[in-house]
């Protein structure tokens, strides 16, 4: 059964837009090539991610992001199996802050 992880964090002074984009493309394949599909949001230096996958794929990228540099405060707040995976065959994309809360009272 899949997983959705939902998660909010503040980005770290020194991560730029530049740093961004390149993250969202990286996180794009290496999320369709672990069957991981999610949204991420940026607002200033908020940041708020959902992540759906297999339990193990998507576990194991949540705590490698809790070890990011790049950000802290990594703050759980959703872990939950689901019967389906929301975003289709996204992989990663970056919506703004209130598209990801219009998203999250969608689920």
């Amino acid at each position: 059964m899949p997983l959705r992880i939902v998660y909010v964090s503040t980005l770290e002074p020194h991560v730029t837009e530049d740093d961004i984009a390149a993250l969202v493309d990286k996180a794009a394949a290496f999320n369709k090539a672990h069957g991981i599909t999610g949204v991420l949001a940026f607002e200033d230096r908020r940041v708020c991610q959902i992540l759906e996958g297999p339990e193990a794929a998507v576990e194991k990228l949540f705590r490698s992001i809790g070890k990011d540099p790049r950000h802290t405060g990594v703050t759980e707040i959703v872990n939950v199996p689901i019967d389906a995976m929301t975003f289709d065959d996204w992989g990663m994309v970056r919506r703004r802050m209130i598209d990801m809360v219009i998203s999250a009272f969608a689920l």
